[in-house]
């Protein structure tokens, strides 16, 4: 007993050894945030029953009815080639320049109705897929589908591929985003084309970018073109960059 307390006086005497000991964890850790979790927004699902026959039909009244009279006193389009579409082969790809928001209600009332009703429009998902409300008007109005643009474009892709083997026709902006210009054409069009084995119908649209600039909204009245022009085939061993250089060459010519 008499050694353990002397023991003890030796160490107060001594002092604390604190440098021999390892730094004091915190009583409480500080959490740091750095933005919105990614995970907590998953967006919101296709809504696939929109695509049944009783709201396809409720789709095709409100177009012929509201959206497509509208688009014609706004866009005055001119229709070029439409007719030519009786021969080519469904389901294709249809692949239009993208200038404005006004292109698709564009394409979609220059196709024929035998067209038209097996359409389908990838719509970017984190843009109109974020929030229910704007994936019901999306899909109702101009029957759209959730295109991931995230991977590289691979889960959208492979969406669009699924629509292809049900035998509908896609549509899609090989540019990707408004604005792009030449030099934002991509290869993923021409890539889905390649996998499927399905024709892609070039289209020209002209002039919707003075009517709908993009980030603008509705700018003005203004005459625009929707030129149709002949399907483009895959070849056999091409790659899906020369196919997108013949889609780019046919959309600009």
């Amino acid at each position: 007993m008499r050694f353990a307390q002397g023991g003890r006086r030796l160490e107060k005497l001594a002092g604390s050894n604190k440098s021999a000991r390892g730094p004091s964890a915190p009583t409480k850790w500080r959490t740091l945030s750095a933005g919105r979790d990614p995970w907590s927004e998953r967006g919101v699902e296709d809504q696939a029953w929109l695509r049944e026959p009783r709201p396809a039909m409720l789709r095709e009244i409100a177009q012929q009815t509201l959206l497509f009279p509208a688009t014609r006193v706004v866009a005055m389009p001119t229709i070029v080639g439409a007719e030519d579409l009786v021969h080519a082969p469904q389901p294709a790809i249809l692949a239009p320049n993208h200038e404005s928001d006004i292109d698709t209600p564009l394409v979609l009332l220059a196709l024929p109705h035998a067209w038209r009703s097996r359409t389908v429009v990838g719509a970017a998902s984190d843009r109109f897929y974020r929030k229910r409300g704007f994936a019901l008007a999306a899909g109702f109005w101009i029957n759209t589908f959730p295109f991931d643009r995230g991977g590289g474009q691979r889960r959208g892709l492979a969406a669009a591929a699924a629509h292809l083997r049900d035998g509908r026709n896609v549509m899609l902006f090989p540019q990707g985003t408004r604005g792009a210009g030449p030099e934002g054409y991509r290869a993923g069009v021409a890539e889905l084309a390649l996998t499927a084995g399905v024709p892609i119908i070039p289209i020209h649209i002209e002039g919707s970018a003075l009517v709908m600039p993009k980030g603008r909204g509705l700018n003005r009245r203004g005459k625009t073109t929707v030129t149709f022009s002949r399907p483009l085939q895959p070849r056999p061993g091409e790659t899906p960059d020369q196919l997108t250089a013949r889609l780019q060459t046919a959309i600009e010519r």
